[in-house]
């Protein structure tokens, strides 16, 4: 008997159920601090020493390892005081020379572009669609776009900054309140205590140019500020987010207010809250969304159904019980029947959250029509909205916000079918039970095996052959015999091979990346103990000769690291990873060959040009492992 259908999606159930993996990825981890010797000892030849306390900051999954410090100034100076936040990776501190050095003296920082605060930028000449600050020193700032809107990014650019020099950006938003910091993977950032960060570091390489970009999806309209501090110089510039101006004047009330903005061949309606750069934003999306799926499940799309867009849960609650749904913990759903059938979603989740929301959706409505309004099992009807939802984010841009999200559901119905906590299929069969479940771990594991099947069906019996089995169900076949049709096995059989399946199942393109990613942090952690050997020479007392012979050892030790480096074949993935890699170790090479030849010529300008080095070292360590980090993240990649 055919039966009005509903799809609900439970992405904030997914995501609750994900949000530890994603928040521990996310959090920084404070590096120690090194203390420095209380008895110092000779060096062999006084110059500028850095042993300043590294700044703190914020980045996604930060590594602590030990960074290279310069020998020691006779003249003492005050170092940085630590604070007690996270903070960068700590430098070891070199043995400062009699007879009054401190055990923490500090190198003279590069200047930063300017050392008075100024309250606004003031404007140059500026690009199409692009506004250019002149901030001083040489230092310019493009904003783009040049009026940015409400519910859209806006990209920064930094150019004729010191190489190599701190650099924090925090925005402010018109409440005066500074804003979570959400990274290209649609994730905020985690300070260790679990708040959200504000304030993010970067470092600009040598050609003293920064890009980053607001990630400003749910970013009210109103005056917003940045703050910007470069090596203790800081600036504060001012941009306002506008609201895009629709001519839609017609409303329909549907437990609330909705205003109907046409699009061709469908509808979309929006409450209160919904940004109108958004609606205009997802019309466009939902028409190449359809187009893209034409050619990845080779049907032909039909009518898109009108879409219903709530700016929060609460008015999604208020609209749902007008459709005669009761609201559990869905984002979304589909109806096919009543006076409005369509898509209803709420719209206050990240940029790629909510197209990927109206994806899964939109997926719902296309097999429904294949089914031909038969009831399909919650576990494939599910199980294809969440593929599809992947295959076609994974297409788009920013990528790797649904990578990380899809490897987060792929490794948590693997490691349940290794512990024998899967669902069985049976169970994932009736859709009211799936919608009636409030457990959240449930909630996330039904959807990541409903997934993992569809994965399963399609990577062993052909690209389509999920789609093929709604298409033999939509012709009145029972599951077990369309399963029998569609891969010759009986449906308990089919089970058990799936389960076997994945136990032993992994990606592709991950396995390589996770090798090379295990391969390079050997070598990272053999620098590492490099630095501490130096460390730990600078603080022994040494012959001219020993300190020869100490240093030639760090030589010969890096030139070693640099071979096994380039002995490593990165997959694509980490090709530009490795190219980070390889200039950062060949920067290490000639900085400890610099420190070698001093020592060998007792040349005090040899040791101030390697001493010259250490902010360019500092930096390039600290982006290296935070991109390393980042990749083990994105790919669900053990630490």
């Amino acid at each position: 008997m055919s039966m009005p259908l509903r799809r609900g999606t439970l992405t904030v159930a997914f995501s609750a159920a994900a949000a530890l993996l994603l928040a521990l990825a996310a959090c920084t981890q404070s590096g120690g601090q090194n203390t420095p010797p209380t008895v110092p000892v000779a060096a062999t030849i006084p110059v500028a020493a850095d042993t300043r306390t590294p700044p703190p900051t914020v980045v996604m999954v930060p590594t602590s390892t030990s960074l290279p410090t310069a020998a020691a100034k006779p003249t003492p100076t005050l170092a940085a005081t630590s604070t007690p936040v996270a903070t960068e990776t700590p430098d070891p501190t070199a043995t400062p020379p009699p007879p009054t050095a401190t055990p923490q003296p500090t190198a003279t920082p590069i200047p930063p572009p300017t050392a008075t605060p100024r309250p606004t930028a003031t404007p140059t000449t500026p690009q199409p669609d692009t506004t250019r600050l002149d901030l001083g020193a040489g230092v310019f700032l493009s904003v783009s776009p040049e009026a940015a809107i409400a519910g859209r990014d806006v990209s920064f650019s930094l150019s004729g900054l010191p190489p190599w020099d701190r650099v924090t950006i925090t925005f402010i938003d018109p409440q005066g309140v500074p804003a979570s910091w959400i990274t290209d993977e649609d994730v905020r950032v985690l300070e260790q205590d679990g708040s959200e960060a504000t304030t993010i570091v970067m470092y600009p390489a040598a050609s003293g140019v920064l890009d980053w970009k607001r990630y400003g999806a749910q970013d009210e309209t109103g005056a917003w500020s940045m703050d910007i501090d470069v090596a203790g110089g800081s600036v504060s510039i001012t941009y306002t987010m506008h609201s895009l101006k629709l001519s839609d004047v017609e409303t329909v009330s549907l437990g609330t207010l909705l205003t109907r903005h046409p699009a061709p061949g469908f509808d979309i309606y929006y409450s209160d809250l919904v940004p109108a750069a958004l609606v205009v934003d997802l019309q466009e999306h939902l028409s190449d969304t359809a187009l893209l799926l034409e050619r990845r499940t080779q049907t032909e799309m039909g009518q898109i159904p009108d879409v219903y867009l709530a700016g929060n849960r609460e008015l999604m609650t208020m609209v749902s019980s007008v459709t005669g749904i009761d609201l559990g913990l869905e984002d979304g759903y589909y109806i096919n029947f009543g006076q409005r059938p369509g898509i209803f979603m709420r719209t206050d989740l990240t940029g790629t959250e909510v197209r990927r929301l109206l994806t899964h959706e939109y997926i719902h409505h296309i097999f429904d029509g294949l089914a031909n309004e038969r009831t399909l099992p919650a576990w494939l009807t599910e199980g294809l909205s969440k593929y599809y939802e992947f295959d076609t984010a994974l297409s788009g841009p920013r990528p790797d916000a649904s990578r990380l999200r899809q490897f987060a559901a792929t490794d948590l119905a693997r490691t349940a079918a290794q512990a024998g906590a899967l669902f069985s299929l049976a169970a994932l069969e009736s859709q009211s039970d799936w919608n009636s479940r409030t457990d959240r771990a449930e909630l996330a594991l039904q959807y990541a095996e409903a997934y993992m099947v569809v994965r399963f069906l399609n990577e062993t019996y052909g690209p389509l052959s999920g789609k093929d089995m709604v298409v033999e169900m939509g012709r009145g076949s029972s599951l077990s015999t369309t399963i029998k049709t569609v891969t010759g096995l009986d449906l308990g059989v089919f089970e058990s091979q799936f389960n076997r399946w994945l136990v032993k199942w992994e990606d592709r393109e991950r396995g390589p990346i996770a090798d090379y990613l295990t391969a390079l942090e050997v070598i990272l952690a053999a620098e590492s103990a490099n630095s501490e050997q130096r460390a730990e020479n600078l603080n022994t007392s040494m012959t001219a000769g020993e300190s020869v012979s100490s240093r030639a050892a760090l030589v010969r030790s890096t030139e070693e690291l640099i071979d096994s480096l380039h002995s490593l074949s990165p997959p694509d993935r980490a090709q530009s990873l490795h190219d980070e890699a390889e200039e950062h170790f060949g920067r290490i090479l000639v900085w400890l060959t610099l420190e070698l030849q001093a020592a060998e010529t007792q040349d005090n300008t040899l040791l101030k040009a390697a001493n010259a080095m250490i902010p360019e070292l500092r930096a390039r360590d600290f982006t290296l492992k935070r991109n390393l980090s980042n990749l083990q993240f994105i790919f669900n990649i053990d630490q």
